[in-house]
């Protein structure tokens, strides 16, 4: 008789940690959802799971979440691209967040860890975006935290003797979503008129439960300290985001295109708005300059034929988005 895996899943109650916990129940796993907030119920209603307290920053509270655990599937992470204070909000968190939760993976003999990293840790100077090379452009304070604790986890499991496989999504949308990352927040203000222009801005996007069960295969068919991309190929820019969301909901009005340098100089006056007010500002110069009329082509070959991945049509998945938004 085959053995029920136990696993672990941090990150539980956000939108890909969710969804992943709901896949693996489907599955057969026997699985722990680890979240900061056990009072926090709603997303794991009529799910058949056991909810444990977990705080990547308190290794104590990982050590013990893990006991008995055969996978690690280590989702949570700070998602958002600006902070008053970048280093407390951001990159700590997330870069000593990861190694404590390798640490005490290795201390608990976990099996198997699948670490979700992040497109933006890839090197966006070669178009389509492969697993090959590091990004070194960080036009927001998340990109350099995902490079940095994406290298960090691969280190130390070669050091510390664990099989541990990176997972790579790019922008995450879809249903199940009980806080709107900033990936959705986006789509959110398009649908409900609240951006006055179209920035042009170009995207990778994918269904977060493909992103989900891109997860599952890398954990039965990825290789040991490899990284795998789970996204779709398409580039997809706010003019046909806008487009479709008109299409669906006529109530949805289509705003003038902006031309980078206005796109430029507005992002100067929020940033420095956003001083005073200390909230974050729409558009940054830097962001600006990455996903204005950007190739956000992506080569997924390689998880398609080493695990099996297939994810869903582009088009689908926003229609689908949209209408959950849109009545949410």
């Amino acid at each position: 008789m085959k053995q029920i895996k136990k696993v672990l899943v941090t990150g539980a109650n956000g939108h890909l940690g969710n969804n992943l916990v709901k896949e693996l129940v489907k599955s057969g796993y026997q699985v722990r959802a680890g979240v900061r907030n056990v009072n926090n119920l709603e997303p794991f209603k009529d799910v058949n799971c056991e909810i444990v307290h977990t705080d990547l920053e308190k290794k104590s509270s990982l050590l013990k979440a893990m006991q008995g655990i055969d996978i690690l599937f280590q989702v949570a992470a700070v998602f958002k691209h600006w902070a008053v204070d970048v280093d407390k909000e951001i990159l700590a968190p997330n870069i000593n967040g990861t190694k404590n939760i390798i640490e005490a993976a290795a201390e608990c003999k976990v099996d198997k860890v699948i670490y979700v990293s992040s497109i933006a840790a890839l090197d966006h100077n070669v178009v389509p975006l492969t697993e090959e090379g590091w990004n070194t452009y960080f036009p927001n304070p998340y990109f350099e935290s995902k490079q940095v604790s994406e290298k960090l986890a691969l280190r130390m499991a070669r050091e510390l003797h664990l099989d541990l496989i990176t997972v790579l999504p790019s922008a995450m949308i879809g249903k199940d979503c009980y806080h709107l990352t900033p990936t959705m927040d986006l789509l959110n203000k398009i649908i409900h008129n609240q951006i006055p222009f179209n920035p042009d801005f170009h995207f990778n996007y994918v269904d977060v439960k493909d992103v989900a069960c891109g997860i599952i295969l890398a954990s039965n068919y990825g290789k040991s300290g490899n990284r795998y991309i789970l996204a779709t190929e398409d580039s997809v820019g706010t003019t046909k985001l806008f487009e479709l969301a008109h299409k669906l909901f006529p109530d949805v009005t289509i705003p003038p295109l902006i031309s980078k340098d206005d796109l430029l100089r507005m992002a100067e006056h929020m940033e420095s708005e956003s001083k005073t007010t200390q909230q974050a500002p729409f558009l940054t110069t830097k962001n600006v300059h990455n996903y204005y009329q950007a190739d956000a082509r992506i080569d997924i070959s390689k998880s398609r034929q080493e695990l099996g991945y297939n994810p869903r049509n582009t088009d689908e998945i926003l229609i689908e988005t949209l209408e959950f938004l849109k009545n949410r």
